[in-house]
């Protein structure tokens, strides 16, 4: 049996809802390819190539599915020894990846020194760079490299069936990565609880959304500060897509600090407001043309979150529309580029 033509690289098997969630979206569309988890540290690499990953090399081409990879030190040396051992094809593709924005340096975010300037020959292996959004697409221009914008590829799950909005239902999602801008997640913590125990005593109800393991004990704190009646509120997990479209789908409006709680909430029509804990939230609500409503976690207040809710509320059916609108034009373009790479891999298949 021939090995596959592509070797898909991303952080999935973490149990992070939004990486799966780009993996579940592309995999399934793309023949020949060959899903690999991101090892954690050299070691795993070296058991990776040692035990068989050489196999077919030759004939393997790098596909980066999303997530924020370029400018990024620890991705830069991942791609680098995967096209020297694992995939030696060349072009290589991705697809609607997101750029490290250097303005944040939190704990891990690998981007200091000028790391980005380190990127455009290896944006040079690729057949076209295309970008999550506008912050990417400026940042890689600032080293000389051309990136068109098309949006995160989670964007290209749709909910099985369109859910009938609820009236004062507002949805919440706490959780972030390793860093957040001010460095205090119980600022954060703070402001979703007030506003909670706000809009609880205004009539409505709350649902927590857990993405992430991690997010349980963030919404469990913030609902302990709220002290609100429990009949008011509840947590739902949804560690899988059609889970979260089940949970986010009715809710009049969303305040979400993970990424893929906005993206997946946009692709279900759901009104956003992010909790920007770093800058690649801002960059993704800037490609749905909805920038304004970006709300950096140590500027975070709760008057803002719900002057936020209040108008989104207020306007749910018409912003709803909006934002279908601008994800459809980014769908549109996601596919465009998966058939460009459909086509390059099955090329690249038939002249083996």
């Amino acid at each position: 049996m021939n090995d596959p033509r592509l070797l898909y690289v991303g952080w999935t098997g973490q149990g992070n809802l939004g990486d799966d969630a780009i993996a579940d979206a592309l995999l399934p569309q793309l023949p020949a390819v060959e899903p690999w988890h991101v090892p954690h540290d050299p070691k795993e690499f070296a058991r990776r190539v040692l035990g068989g990953g050489l196999r077919g090399s030759g004939d393997r081409a790098v596909l980066v599915g999303g997530g924020t990879v370029v400018g990024r030190r620890n991705w830069r040396l991942l791609l680098e020894a995967t096209g020297l051992l694992l995939a030696r094809r060349r072009p290589w593709h991705l697809i609607g990846i997101g750029v490290e924005d250097p303005a944040f340096q939190g704990k891990n975010s690998f981007s200091a020194g000028g790391e980005l300037a380190r990127w455009p020959g290896l944006c040079r292996r690729f057949d076209r760079v295309t970008v999550r959004g506008p912050r990417s697409a400026a940042l890689l221009d600032s080293v000389g490299v051309h990136a068109e914008v098309v949006g995160d590829p989670a964007l290209l799950h749709e909910p099985a069936e369109a859910a009938t909005p609820r009236d004062q239902l507002l949805a919440v999602n706490l959780g972030f990565g390793d860093d957040l801008w001010g460095h205090d997640h119980g600022r954060v913590i703070s402001a979703v609880a007030d506003l909670v125990r706000g809009v609880v005593a205004d009539g409505w109800s709350v649902r927590f959304l857990v993405i992430n393991p991690k997010d349980q004990r963030f919404a469990e704190e913030a609902l302990r500060l709220a002290d609100v009646a429990e009949e008011r509120t509840e947590i739902r997990p949804a560690y899988t897509v059609p889970d979260y479209f089940a949970a986010v789908g009715d809710c009049t409006v969303l305040v979400a600090e993970r990424l893929h709680a906005l993206v997946l909430a946009a692709a279900a029509a759901v009104p956003v407001v992010g909790l920007e804990y770093q800058p690649k939230c801002a960059d993704f609500l800037a490609s749905i043309g909805t920038a304004e409503r970006s709300i950096r976690t140590d500027e975070v207040t709760t008057g803002i979150l719900r002057e936020h809710v209040d108008e989104l509320a207020a306007r749910r059916p018409a912003e709803s529309a909006r934002l279908l609108g601008e994800v459809d034009v980014l769908r549109a373009r996601l596919r465009t580029e998966l058939t460009r790479i459909r086509s390059g891999a099955e090329v690249a298949g038939s002249l083996r």
